[in-house]
């Protein structure tokens, strides 16, 4: 069963409820909330439900002040100086 849920797409093994796949689509997005989660898959082992999220794998890296990382892991100062750029490609 697929359900799109906040324009997710969920795929479920018979057995797993709607609303049980809400619960574990919101653990998902908490565990990497900088991500973009694109899909994902539960599916039944025995007892237990197998849960593999499929994120987006492109990543944004910016240059500030001599530090490479994503703008998530800036801090304030920093992710006011990004804001702050003057884009000069017309």
């Amino acid at each position: 069963m697929t359900y799109e849920m906040d324009g997710i797409k969920v795929n479920c093994a018979e057995g797993i409820s709607k609303e049980e796949a809400a619960v574990y689509l919101k653990d998902q997005l908490q565990v990497r909330p900088h991500e973009t989660l694109l899909s994902l898959d539960l599916s039944l082992k025995g007892d237990n439900v197998v849960v593999k999220p499929h994120y987006d794998t492109i990543v944004r890296v910016r240059r500030i002040t001599g530090y490479l990382s994503t703008l998530p892991r800036f801090n304030d100062a920093k992710k006011a100086e990004v804001a702050d750029r003057v884009c000069h490609l017309h």
